[in-house]
């Protein structure tokens, strides 16, 4: 029995209060509707207490970071094992090369160590190269040299044309092999470039445009100034027609070229019936008057008059002031004066000047000291052909002849026509040119350039006369006939039959039997300059010589023979200015 409440079992536990009786003792709860102020509050709020921050195991994190660390090196150490450089040099991938340039490639490899050179194996178009392919001093290098390898027989055709393949296979550890891969194309090809030799003739004022196809692929040039294609199709215009040839230039990938020269010839009267007249005969009364019943007639259309003649007398008042200086004018006749009169008359006028073979300037540029403009004996004398032929290379006497045909221009003359446009004949040897460089072609052609280019701007025809045997023989006296077509509007070929020689063009008597050499000439002149599309006036044979008389069936032989070959057009040549009328048709 208990002796006290103590020591009834459970007495002594704590009593846990009644929920009605908790909510005597406990403050209220605050509510929406609580208005008393915080301050007098019986039990204000606790402060929250500041999250508990985990605290960081530095033996844990030292832990990760080396293991981190480990697994990078790991991977590291793994990456650069499996790695593989090669250095390059000699090639630049895909690049096309000329064979000359494909003999000279010289290809190095270089590795990083000698093992990865052992693990590498190299083919040339799928033949391998090693053991054939020695390494260089160290063994890091190889050198592939394709022409070595064709002369071999390793790789017989490292050189042939088309694309080739090289490839480095390098075994790499628990990887596949590391593999690399370059091209070389040999390419002999020269690209395709179309366009015409010649356009067809155009007006001498008139827009032009040149258009033609190129390969694609390749660049484009007129002259150096790059030309876009579109297509394959190009088109260049012009405001007036181009002088000279057109250089056209198509470079492919490995350097190949093929170059398109143009002519863009014009329109010239290819009808012009004309008959020479010097200064002194137009100067003459009676001389001028047969000329002007040929024209009263309507037997010609054009007149060849002398501005400057071969023994350089300027015919007309000009105000050139060398001309004047050395003597040269003698103003037979006022140039714009006279050109009004054959306008009038509906008659063209050419206005021929006679260049290099000029003895007045050459005595009196001999005279003064400067032999340098004259043509030399190898003695230093004077080359006394001619009474005197100046120096066609030298820059004071182009820039002579070019004044007076400038000046002729500018006082209305739309026609030039160069005679002696040449060296003397004989012996090149016998000669001595002081300042030629390269060919005495090549500087008369050059002279002719300069002079269309500028006559051009001004819509004047330039025209220049050659020997006859120039179409066969034009290196003997510095005429470059198919070259000079290029660089002037018409050729006016002197093909007069006194001056061939017997079997010459297989016709046994030239001077009689006109009609042959006429034609057999003539016909050759058009072989040899058939791609410049240039222009024809022949000089023909109007005066007796070595005891043939030319009558009214010789004078008509050679009109016909030029005819017959295309060439509706001469030039009449008498010295004394008096013409065979009878053997001249009226012009339609």
């Amino acid at each position: 029995m208990a002796t006290s409440l103590k020591d009834i079992p459970g007495a002594n536990r704590a009593r846990r209060p009644k929920r009605a009786d908790r909510g005597l003792w406990e403050a209220p709860r605050a509510t929406t509707l609580d208005m008393t102020p915080s301050s007098l509050r019986l039990n204000p709020p606790k402060p929250r207490r500041a999250p508990r921050r985990h605290q960081i195991d530095l033996f844990l994190l030292t832990l990760a970071v080396g293991a981190v660390a480990v697994i990078a090196w790991l991977g590291l150490s793994f990456w650069s094992a499996t790695r593989v450089r090669i250095a390059t040099a000699g090639i630049t991938n895909g690049h096309a090369l000329v064979p000359n340039d494909a003999k000279a490639l010289d290809v190095r490899l270089g590795f990083e160590s000698a093992s990865q050179l052992f693990r590498a194996n190299l083919t040339l178009d799928g033949v391998a190269l090693f053991p054939n392919l020695k390494p260089s001093v160290g063994g890091t290098a190889v050198h592939l040299r394709p022409a070595d390898l064709a002369t071999s027989g390793v790789v017989p055709q490292a050189l042939a044309e088309g694309e080739h393949r090289i490839q480095l296979s390098v075994a790499r550890p628990f990887l596949g092999d590391s593999v690399f891969r370059w091209t070389y194309v040999v390419d002999s090809i020269a690209p395709k470039l179309d366009v015409p030799a010649a356009l067809d003739p155009v007006p001498i004022a008139d827009p032009v445009t040149v258009s033609g196809t190129v390969e694609s692929g390749t660049t484009l040039y007129l002259g150096h100034e790059r030309v876009k294609a579109h297509g394959g199709r190009f088109e260049v215009s012009f405001d007036t027609p181009p002088t000279g040839a057109l250089a056209f230039t198509a470079v492919d990938q490995a350097g190949n070229r093929t170059i398109r020269h143009v002519v863009v010839p014009v329109t010239y009267p290819t009808s012009s019936h004309a008959v020479h007249v010097s200064s002194a005969a137009w100067a003459n009364p009676g001389l001028r008057a047969g000329v002007v019943n040929l024209i009263d007639k309507g037997l010609i259309d054009t007149v060849e008059l002398d501005l400057k003649d071969e023994a350089g007398i300027v015919g007309y008042s000009s105000k050139v002031p060398k001309a004047r200086q050395i003597g040269a004018v003698s103003a037979d006749y006022d140039l714009p004066q006279t050109l009004a009169y054959f306008k009038s008359k509906g008659v063209r006028v050419i206005g021929r000047i006679v260049a290099f073979r000029d003895p007045t300037f050459a005595n009196a540029a001999w005279a003064a000291g400067h032999h340098e403009q004259v043509i030399q004996n190898p003695g230093g004398g004077m080359f006394s052909t001619y009474g005197g032929f100046t120096n066609f290379a030298n820059p004071e006497v182009r820039a002579y002849n070019r004044s007076i045909a400038l000046e002729a221009a500018s006082l209305g003359v739309k026609d030039i026509l160069w005679d002696y446009m040449r060296r003397p004949e004989g012996d090149p040897a016998s000669m001595v040119i002081d300042g030629l460089q390269g060919e005495s072609s090549a500087q008369i052609t050059s002279f002719l350039a300069d002079l269309q280019a500028r006559l051009r701007t001004q819509g004047v025809y330039q025209g220049v006369s050659v020997f006859g045997i120039a179409a066969a023989a034009g290196d003997s006296i510095g005429q470059d006939v198919p070259t000079m077509g290029t660089v002037v509007d018409y050729l006016a070929p002197m093909v007069y039959p006194s001056h061939w020689g017997p079997g010459m063009y297989h016709v046994p008597s030239p001077i009689n039997q006109p009609y042959d050499i006429v034609s057999k000439s003539l016909a050759d002149f058009q072989r040899v300059s058939k791609a410049t599309g240039v222009r024809y006036l022949p000089w023909l044979q109007d005066f007796t010589l070595y005891g043939v008389r030319y009558d009214e069936a010789k004078v008509r032989a050679q009109i016909q023979a030029a005819k017959d070959v295309g060439v509706d057009g001469f030039l009449l040549w008498n010295p004394n200015v008096r013409y065979t009328a009878s053997a001249l048709d009226p012009i339609p």
